[in-house]
């Protein structure tokens, strides 16, 4: 169900567009930002099974490059009657978060918005915690990214606080984590 109007950008009930990678239509919470369209996805999988949806469904996982764009999403999913406790990360203090589409699975320590996974993306951040951004690239760590028990190589945003950590900020977590996720349209 849409929840803001659809938009061209975002498959409809009426296009031909695969729907078979999200279970339940009532699952999705659509949302506009800057002429841009968002769907988040209320259902569990990991961070490679969430990129297949989001390119199955004609998108990507959200890339946020503004302080802005990252205000509006996070405010988005704010009201979109989110159950917290459905979409917890045990590798990221067992606090609650939705998928964003970076990651640093080629090279550690060198993340890219790859929302698509097709190992084409744009390098926004190089290190651990005390790491730098790229090219002044909009980045919104907690103390993050730790690589904590090595293999976290997805980035999350926390709906809730962790011991690293508030709120709306980003954490880097195991890519095994099933969690809910967020799609962006062009």
């Amino acid at each position: 169900m849409m929840s803001c109007g659809e938009d061209e950008g975002a498959p409809s009930q009426d296009d031909e567009t695969p729907q078979s990678c999200v279970a339940d239509a009532a699952n999705v919470f659509e949302f506009t930002f800057d002429g841009k369209t968002y769907e988040l996805i209320k259902e569990n999988k990991s961070w490679a099974a969430a990129v297949s949806c989001a390119v199955e469904r004609g998108g990507f996982l959200a890339e946020i490059n503004s302080e802005a764009e990252q205000n509006a999403v996070f405010q988005a999913l704010g009201t979109a009657a989110i159950d917290n406790s459905a979409t917890v990360s045990a590798d990221g203090g067992n606090a609650s978060y939705v998928w964003l589409g970076a990651n640093d699975i080629s090279e550690e320590g060198s993340w890219s918005w790859d929302g698509d996974n097709d190992g084409v993306g744009t390098s926004f951040w190089e290190g651990d915690t005390n790491g730098t951004p790229v090219d002044g690239n909009y980045n919104n760590w907690g103390m993050e990214p730790d690589n904590a028990g090595s293999g976290q190589d997805g980035l999350a945003m926390g709906l809730t606080s962790w011991p690293f950590g508030e709120a709306g900020q980003w954490n880097d977590l195991s890519v095994t984590n099933q969690l809910y996720y967020v799609i962006e349209y062009n």
